[in-house]
């Protein structure tokens, strides 16, 4: 008889592991599960691995010019098995110039020479920027081809120096607001991230696509002009030498109090006693462990709120909120508050994970725009809006910043989780809003066109409009359904362990998939394949109406294939007279038809299927009149 060798790593696979396996895994992906940096179970691979960088950056802004100059020394260190022969550095700030490759237009003011590099040094050796064997600058990466292999489990020192022009109007996450506020962002030579799955990130920055970035240590320190000040990433390291101590005691109080202090008021700003030294320029030091990106806001005549909680019970940690803003952004008076309340709910109640930094700072500027510890948000003309944005944008610290997934193939595993995790904290904190409903309407306003592509569609190859649905309304109403179908208790289950398991790592979506299913013991696929991987679209129908007796026997089609909640009423006499929901899970055999059967029920004059909580393309057949 002839033997037949089988691999040991399909030995290893159970049962339930060739379940998981029924998702569609790209060629691509599949190699990692091979070689054991991911597994079947959902849980990072024995094998797994990732890269990440240590920086010291040192930047002199001029505020007048708004010319930012930087140094930074950077060491990266090659985790991976594979021996590395070269490196790839983001220069964001490419995407202003001129002829650069946008997803939209401009304002003509905003455009720069993007980021002008003075100097490279690796190992001790300085590199001729000119020099095309070594150096390739495309679009907005930097591809450093090395003389010497960094091999497994070494690291490697480099060395930028660099500068880039700081628009004087808003651009694309980044700009001026006025002549002395700015929020810079993607503004350093940073390392793009080498995974398991795509080796070097190459991805050229157009506007759309968001971060994907390794977690890295920072260390910051800004020379600005007196007078200035900067809030950003981390937690600034030397404040005593900069404020003067009144406010000095109200900066270190708002690290202890559970009422807003108002760390800078309008009166301070004229009384100009804010700031020690009476030298031109001071330096503010910024640090930032375990983190993947940092981005700061400037200003020097901003409102200054800050407040903190505990994060977890019976801990001595404490983090600290803080708002600065524009006197004239009448809604941030409430904001440092707010952000609060939002980390305190996701702290105790959805997720119910612990904020995992030492602080968050709401920057007013412009939009809505996320960075780790620090985001970027515009004012709003009511609470509802300042809540939702607030909310929104804080609650990204969770997804992408501490989860680390790659927001620029699949940003429907932060963004839809942002809009989603939020909708009770945001129903009850602006009375009379509801998000769910929102979100419900938006979607319904391109499912099941021609736009309205499967989910799992990497982002790089989709419209912006496309990327809108997919990335936010789709995604929340996807995982939205999915906590009604497994009820809070297990949901909540499988989302805290999705995020002990992957937490500063860099998950994909089979990674998320597959811990759902082993978390809450259930083969959900039925359930990823219809919301994620299909062309479903939100479409239920009573087809018909049988009567028995003390009952009626609803026969309802899902027209559209998206496994949907279930609600039903029963009128007579322009009442209701009962009311049955059944989750999603009704779909789960795959059947196109299903019948409920509602008792007690002798007569009636209609029966209206759906909610404004449950999409629906055509509503027209989701009335039966008897």
């Amino acid at each position: 008889m002839k033997r037949i060798l089988i691999p040991l790593f399909v030995c290893s696979l159970t049962l339930f592991s060739f379940a998981q396996n029924e998702l569609k895994i790209p060629i691509n992906i599949k190699p990692a599960y091979k070689n054991g940096t991911r597994s079947f179970d959902g849980k990072p691979g024995k094998n797994y691995w990732q890269n990440k960088s240590d920086y010291n950056i040192k930047v002199n802004l001029d505020t007048k010019t708004r010319l930012l100059k930087g140094s930074e020394d950077v060491v990266y260190y090659n985790n991976s098995s594979d021996t590395l022969t070269q490196i790839v550095v983001r220069l964001y700030h490419n995407i202003g110039k001129p002829n650069a490759k946008r997803d939209f237009n401009l304002n003509e003011e905003s455009l720069t020479d993007g980021v002008k590099l003075k100097k490279i040094i690796v190992e001790n050796t300085e590199i001729e920027i000119t020099n095309k064997s070594l150096v390739n600058i495309s679009g907005t990466n930097l591809t450093l081809n090395l003389t010497q292999k960094l091999a497994p489990n070494n690291k490697i020192n480099l060395t930028f120096d660099w500068e880039t022009q700081i628009p004087a109007v808003q651009s694309i996450r980044y700009g001026s607001y006025d002549s002395t506020t700015m929020f810079i962002a993607y503004w350093y030579p940073q390392i793009s991230v080498y995974d398991d799955i795509d080796g070097w990130d190459k991805l050229d920055y157009s506007g759309t696509l968001e971060m994907y970035n390794d977690f890295n240590n920072y260390n910051v320190e800004f020379t600005i002009p007196t007078g200035f000040q900067i809030w950003a990433t981390g937690v600034w390291q030397n404040p005593e030498e900069i404020l003067t101590q009144k406010y000095l005691d109200r900066y270190e109080s708002a690290w202890k109090s559970d009422e807003v202090v108002r760390i800078i008021t309008e009166e301070d700003l004229t009384a100009k006693d804010i700031y020690k030294t009476k030298n031109e320029f001071y330096t503010l030091k910024f640090k930032a462990d375990n983190v993947p990106d940092f981005a700061f806001g400037i200003s020097d005549h901003y409102l200054w709120d800050a407040v903190s909680f505990e994060p977890e019970h019976n801990s001595d940690r404490r983090v600290y909120c803080a708002a600065a803003y524009n006197l004239s952004s009448k809604d941030f008076v409430d904001v440092a508050f707010y952000a609060k309340e939002a980390l305190k709910y996701y702290s105790y109640e959805m997720p119910a994970v612990p904020f995992p930094f030492p602080s968050a700072t709401v920057f007013n500027g412009s939009g809505g725009m996320e960075f780790p510890m620090i985001v970027n948000n515009g004012s709003a003309s009511t609470k509802a809006g300042t809540v939702h944005l607030t909310s929104h944008e804080l609650c990204h610290q969770y997804l992408p910043f501490y989860m680390g997934t790659n927001e620029r193939k699949y940003p429907f595993m932060d963004e839809g989780w942002a809009v989603m995790l939020p909708f009770d904290f945001q129903e009850r904190t602006a009375e009379g809003y509801n998000p769910r409903e929102r979100y419900v309407k938006t979607y319904e306003e391109f499912a099941g066109n021609e736009y309205d592509l499967p989910i799992m569609i990497p982002s790089p190859t989709i419209s912006y409009r496309t990327y809108r649905t997919s990335a936010y309304n789709k995604s929340a109403n996807a995982y939205e359904i999915l906590r009604k179908t497994l009820g809070d208790k297990l949901f909540l289950k499988a989302m805290q362990t999705y995020m002990e398991r992957w937490n500063g790592k860099h998950p994909i979506p089979t990674d998320f998939f597959f811990t759902f299913n082993e978390a809450t013991g259930q083969n959900l696929n039925w359930f990823w394949k219809s919301w994620f991987y299909n062309f479903g679209y939100p479409d239920l129908a009573i087809s018909k109406i049988q009567s028995k007796k003390n009952s009626i026997i609803v026969e309802i089609k899902n027209i559209g294939s998206l496994p949907l909640p279930i609600k039903l009423q029963v009128m007579f006499k322009d009442k209701v007279i009962k009311e049955i929901y059944q989750t999603a899970d009704a779909w789960k055999s795959g059947k196109d038809t299903i019948e409920l059967k509602i008792d007690g029920v002798k007569n009636y004059d209609a029966v209206i299927l759906g909610s404004e909580l449950i999409p629906e393309v055509n509503s027209v057949d989701n009335v039966y009149f008897k």
